[in-house]
């Protein structure tokens, strides 16, 4: 599931910091979702599949099609990593 909608209930309850409670997602994947969770103080990893590209191949598809929403948004990603990119870009 790609939306704030859905993780902001299950963050709200806990601190931001210290809660030990930590959100995952795939590179790549909804990262919007990951730099607003960031921004309000939550910990939040990527992660990055690796391996033989026989078994990375078919696990990268899954996941694709179980976010095939994310096919459909590709622009609104984009939007949202030229913010982020200008924002990283402002402060350096």
């Amino acid at each position: 599931m790609c939306s704030l909608l859905f993780c902001l209930p299950f963050a709200a309850p806990l601190p931001a910091a210290g809660s030990g409670v930590s959100f995952g997602q795939l590179l790549g994947m909804c990262d919007h979702v990951s730099y607003t969770l960031g921004a309000l103080g939550y910990s939040v990893h990527k992660y990055v599949p690796y391996g033989p590209v026989q078994e990375v191949i078919p696990y990268l598809l899954r996941r694709a099609q179980e976010n095939s929403d994310m096919l459909g948004s590709a622009g609104r990603e984009m939007g949202f990593l030229r913010t982020e990119i200008g924002r990283r870009l402002r402060l350096a």
